[in-house]
């Protein structure tokens, strides 16, 4: 089983789902990153979870045989502007990633991983209070900005208002004022 997909795109998925990696889950199977060929429609799911949250990042395959699931560790073959495509196969209970000449094997485990597909399902069944667009750099700056309560536990409580009203990140000490990071919405084709 074989699929092929540009190289910068197989970084892309890698990179934003290598951190919901969860290396010292009793789960082994949260240590790994998921992936799903679909070679009917030509799509690659990347699906990471550390018991925590989710994250899930699809590109297009260039080619696929038919489709497969697999397993990959977030250490994947190092990717330069001269690669053009990256190629996963599994033989036997491997996989196989290759970009260039850089080729890393990786045994794959035993088990199920988490129906996340379920979880997306149960909350497409929920009543949806509304969707509010924001710069990602500018919540991930204003998130990022927070300074730990207690130990290392950083807390934030988000509010979130009518559509077009700004996105209040409240943390801090309870009983003392409220450490404040505001985000300002954006605009989106939607509203």
């Amino acid at each position: 089983m074989r699929a092929k997909l540009d190289a910068n795109e197989f970084k892309r998925i890698i990179d934003n789902t290598k951190r919901f990696v969860n290396k010292d889950a009793s789960n082994e199977l949260m240590s790994w990153i998921y992936l799903e060929i679909n070679a009917r429609e030509m799509i690659i799911k990347a699906t990471a979870l550390d018991g925590h949250r989710v994250s899930i990042e699809y590109a297009k395959l260039a080619e696929a045989e038919k489709s497969f699931n697999c397993y990959i560790r977030p250490g994947i073959p190092k990717v330069t502007r001269h690669d053009d495509y990256a190629e996963l196969e599994v033989r036997k209970d491997r996989l196989y990633a290759q970009v260039g000449e850089s080729i890393i094997g990786y045994v794959q485990p035993k088990g199920k991983f988490y129906d996340v597909d379920k979880v997306l399902k149960d909350l497409d069944g929920e009543r949806r209070l509304g969707t509010i667009a924001i710069n990602a750099k500018y919540l991930k700056d204003a998130l990022e900005s927070i300074s730990p309560c207690n130990g290392t536990r950083k807390i934030a409580e988000i509010d979130v208002y009518a559509p077009c009203h700004p996105v209040v990140i409240r943390s801090g000490w309870k009983g003392e004022p409220d450490n404040l990071k505001i985000v300002l919405p954006m605009n989106t084709r939607n509203q």
